[in-house]
């Protein structure tokens, strides 16, 4: 578990994190949203021993995080943006390297090598890999010390749409493995398709956090959209149309709406019910 309670850190007159709050169960994937400059990066780098806070509390499975910073870098490791592996070394050669770096475990590296599917590829010079491929190095790398969290800082960016549902259903599995994630992404599809619980955050302070589920059935929408085949010397005049073919109503004027188009012997094309996804609730949440 991950408890983060008024953290605040500062670059000069910038507040990265302003009184920052939140929390982290263990064993779940925890979505982090937020713009560009909101202190996503900052917070991860906080979190995996790398930076120091100025002021409140993180603790991290009972680490203090200013107290047992060694600790916590122990059992956490982050993928970051940026490839971290020697490029002229083959995959074999690179898993080997850190592995000996991190005093991994045989278990550790085999699953390293297991769960991102490179038991292909070990023999190929890393610089001759496709950029999914190089993800995945990448990630495998970040699971050689057996971390307890992986923090993920836009693993797929620049990656092609069959690598990304690649390493998007392995982060799934880290579940399996007693692995709790905390995962960025300015793909929210990603965010949607893989966490748990999800935190928005803007300015460095937190927003709003739930249940990813709680979040999208919360903010369903009532509106319906009706398609029609509409003739203009039919008078429904009396019914709002966005244009001439779509009738925007809401669920409690349905029947209503249905009834008038039914005598006026109007056919219906489609009808769409009103439903959100997380850009829209995250949209919402930055404008509001």
């Amino acid at each position: 578990m991950i408890k983060v309670s008024n953290v605040i850190k500062s670059y000069g007159e910038l507040n990265a994190l302003d009184s920052l709050s939140l929390e982290v169960k263990e064993n779940s994937i925890f979505g982090l949203l937020g713009v560009n400059g909101a202190g996503k990066t900052t917070l991860l780098s906080i979190l995996n021993g790398l930076i120091e806070i100025d002021s409140g509390s993180i603790e991290i499975f009972g680490l203090d995080i200013k107290k047992d910073r060694r600790a916590v870098k122990e059992i956490s490791s982050i993928i970051p943006q940026h490839l971290a592996f020697y490029e002229k070394l083959t995959v074999q050669e690179n898993l080997d390297f850190f592995a000996k770096v991190q005093n991994a475990s045989k278990e550790a590296f085999d699953k390293a090598i297991e769960i991102n599917s490179l038991s292909s590829i070990l023999n190929q010079t890393s610089s001759t890999l496709s950029g999914g491929q190089k993800r995945r190095l990448n990630i495998a790398i970040g699971l050689l010390n057996s971390p307890k969290i992986i923090y993920f800082d836009e693993p797929t960016v620049g990656v092609d749409p069959k690598n990304r549902n690649e390493i998007l259903d392995s982060i799934k599995e880290y579940k399996n493995f007693g692995i709790t994630v905390v995962y960025t992404s300015h793909y929210m599809t990603e965010i949607e398709r893989i966490c748990d619980e999800v935190a928005i955050i803007s300015k460095g302070k937190l927003v709003e956090q739930d249940l990813l589920d709680n979040m999208l059935t919360n903010r369903v929408s009532d509106k319906v959209s009706i398609e029609i085949s509409y003739s203009k010397n039919i008078d429904i005049s009396d019914i709002i149309l966005k244009d001439n073919t779509i009738i925007e109503t809401t669920q409690d004027k349905l029947c209503f709406v249905l009834d008038k188009l039914n005598k006026n012997n109007i056919s219906i094309k489609n009808i769409r019910y009103g439903s959100t996804n997380l850009e829209k609730y995250f949209l919402d949440i930055s404008e509001g």
